[in-house]
C-alpha cells in the first residue's frame, strides 16, 4: 500500500488505461466484425483517427487503387499481439 513501487505502477497502469482500452476494442473490432459485414457486401475500413466506416466492395477497391487503405492484421491481447488465427 505505501510502497512506492507499486504506486508507480498504478500511476502509469492509470495514464495508459483509456489506450489500453480503445486498443483492446479496436482489437475486437478488427477480430469479430469484418466477415459479418462481408456477409452483405461490407468492409470495415479504419481511418487514421482510429474510428470505423463501412464501405463497399466497389468503394474499397477504389480505396485500394488509390492507394488511400492497407491491410491491418487482427490483434489479441488488447491490440498487442498479432492474430495469426484470423484471415
Amino acid at each position: 500500500e505505501g510502497n512506492p513501487f507499486i504506486q508507480e505502477l498504478q500511476r502509469k497502469s492509470a495514464a495508459n488505461k483509456e489506450a489500453t482500452q480503445r486498443d483492446a476494442r479496436n482489437a475486437y473490432y478488427m477480430k469479430n466484425y469484418p466477415d459479418f459485414f462481408a456477409t452483405v457486401g461490407k468492409n470495415m475500413v479504419k481511418k487514421p483517427d482510429g474510428s470505423f466506416v463501412l464501405v463497399s466492395d466497389e468503394e474499397l477497391l477504389e480505396l485500394k487503387q488509390a492507394n488511400k487503405v492497407t491491410i491491418e492484421n487482427a490483434r489479441a491481447m488488447g491490440g498487442k499481439v498479432a492474430d495469426l488465427t484470423q484471415k
